[in-house]
């Protein structure tokens, strides 16, 4: 009986070692794919990640689901993607903060490092630097000598301390020598309309936020933060070809997934989505928000997120910025 009991149990552990080995055995994905969007539905981020979700659901024949998850700058939202299992079932849509937070927060529930697994950089949003009408000034060689012939007087709105377009500002003013006041809003909305009002002087922000108010004449274009050009409005000069060379500011965002997800699944992951970014209807819509395609391996999106992390780190520690 000893015996019988004895064969019985080794082959319970047999086949369900035989059932593991077959539920590995299925190819990626087998399942529906959770892509975790740490901003609020409707905005231009959320926008990419259904476009990006729509075209990966169509290559993969499986659904991929948006599941918005904001708060506490990201924080959220990349915690809930770095505490799911390493599946690749569930994707991050990641943005500058992956690079930003590390600096600005001082207990970070994660590290980005160990605990995100970048899987491939979906573009670069192109920002500009504005003022309004009633500030004297025409061009950047005229901002940055009134800023120095009255130090403090330019205000700049950004959309909150510590973000990115906080960040233009102050790699901005540290290149050019000059003393700008921050004013930080909660948001975009409510810093593009007291720019408009004339509350504030100036701003950094995306270009598609204030490209319809430059073009109106609400506002005056100083220059794109960019190293080039937009696409979608290529008469608007950039501040680097304008007099600063090294000056490079914009956002972006990608995708990342939990580390330890098997190299196989992230591999597969970027060459659906590098894919999908090289059509001329992915290029069309990521213009639409303001960017332009980007694509890559996964070692080009680790290898530049290391990047922005060295050259904000830089700005934020010279800056002593904290989050509030």
């Amino acid at each position: 009986m000893r015996q019988m009991k004895k064969l019985f149990f080794t082959l319970i552990v047999f086949l369900a070692g035989f059932a593991v080995n077959i539920s590995f055995a299925q190819p990626y994905p087998s399942k529906p794919i959770r892509l975790v969007v740490p901003f609020p539905p409707g905005g231009p981020t959320d926008l990419l990640a259904r476009a990006i979700g729509q075209k990966l659901q169509e290559r993969i024949g499986q659904s991929v689901i948006i599941d918005n998850k904001p708060g506490a700058s990201t924080i959220i939202g990349v915690d809930a993607v770095v505490k799911s299992p390493a599946d690749g079932y569930t994707l991050l849509l990641g943005s500058n903060s992956l690079a930003l937070n590390r600096f600005l927060i001082l207990k970070m529930p994660y590290d980005i490092d160990r605990d995100i697994a970048p899987v491939i950089l979906l573009t670069k949003i192109s920002n500009a630097l504005v003022v309004h009408p009633s500030l004297p000034v025409k061009d950047l060689k005229e901002f940055i000598a009134y800023a120095k012939a009255n130090p403090g007087k330019i205000t700049y709105a950004s959309t909150g301390n510590g973000t990115a377009t906080h960040l233009f500002g102050e790699m901005f003013a540290s290149m050019t020598g000059i003393d700008m006041t921050h004013v930080p809003y909660k948001g975009t909305a409510p810093a593009l309309n007291d720019l408009l009002s004339g509350q504030v002087t100036s701003m950094f922000d995306s270009l598609t936020s204030v490209i319809p108010n430059v073009r109106a004449g609400k506002v005056r274009l100083i220059g794109l933060t960019n190293s080039k050009r937009a696409m979608f409005a290529p008469e608007m000069p950039t501040l680097s070809e304008l007099g600063l060379p090294d000056y490079e500011a914009i956002g972006w965002f990608g995708i990342a997934a939990p580390a330890k997800v098997p190299a196989e699944v992230i591999n597969k992951l970027n060459f659906e989505i590098n894919a999908i970014l090289q059509t001329p209807e992915m290029a069309t819509k990521l213009s639409q928000l303001g960017g332009e395609v980007a694509g890559g391996s996964t070692d080009d999106f680790k290898l530049f997120i290391q990047s922005e992390a060295k050259k904000w780190g830089r700005v934020i520690q010279n800056a002593k910025i904290k989050m509030e």
